[in-house]
């Protein structure tokens, strides 16, 4: 299959997975770099339930939208900033999970107490203004604030996830709520144990290695298209 239209493909299939696993509801998008290009493809204004990839917008890193007829997203500065500033991340998923904004609105720290949130080791950074990213300058300081995770908590508005690959930044999104509502559920009951920067990295080997993240990649797909 041409690159491109296999691209497509795999951004309209995380569409679906983040809209059955309800990290999205109506609102959120999904963004992919472009190959070899300072491109990328991001969902428009419209419900990632919903999307199809003819729909789908390609953006240059100055946010300006080269081709496509839907109205771009809000917040499509936040996904140009990323882009520009990281090279190693290839694709960017913009939720609003229930759990994890649960976090972003209090002052305990969402991070890793079990194996599949190793990869929020030292907790979640969090972008503390309410606004909706809707400038360059906001979309910076999301970037800046992120640094080398792979999340960050929008207080009050969603997260943001990233990966090398689309699969990955959509894992990142399924294994970040996991995280919350584990933690979540331990403050209910007593102390949670964090696990500690060591335990967090042994686990991230085991977690996720490439043969995996296909694995659940697939899962996640094929569970999506049976809904």
């Amino acid at each position: 299959m041409d690159p491109l239209r296999q691209l497509k493909k795999d951004i309209i299939s995380a569409c679906r997975v983040l809209s059955q696993q309800k990290l999205v509801e109506g609102f959120g998008h999904v963004s992919a770099r472009i190959p070899d290009s300072e491109l990328f493809l991001i969902t428009p204004r419209i419900s990632l339930a919903l999307v199809t990839a003819k729909e789908l917008l390609t953006l240059n890193l100055k946010g300006e939208v080269l081709k496509g007829d839907q109205p771009a997203p809000f917040e499509a500065w936040l996904h140009t900033a990323i882009m520009k500033t990281k090279p190693g991340v290839n694709a960017i998923t913009r939720i609003h999970a229930r759990v994890a904004n649960i976090f972003s609105v209090t002052d305990r720290k969402l991070e890793p107490v079990h194996n599949h949130g190793s990869f929020f080791s030292g907790g979640v950074p969090v972008f503390y203004p309410p606004d909706l990213i809707a400038t360059a300058e906001l979309g910076a300081a999301v970037a800046e604030a992120l640094g080398e995770k792979p999340a960050i908590l929008l207080r009050g508005n969603g997260q943001v996830t990233v990966g090398r690959t689309i699969a990955a930044a959509v894992m990142m999104a399924i294994y970040l709520e996991e995280a919350a509502e584990i933690l979540h559920g331990a403050l209910q009951i007593g102390a949670p144990i964090p696990l500690t920067a060591n335990e967090s990295s042994r686990r991230r080997e085991e977690a996720l290695p490439p043969v995996d993240l296909e694995r659940a990649w697939k899962f996640f797909k094929n569970r999506a298209e049976s809904s």
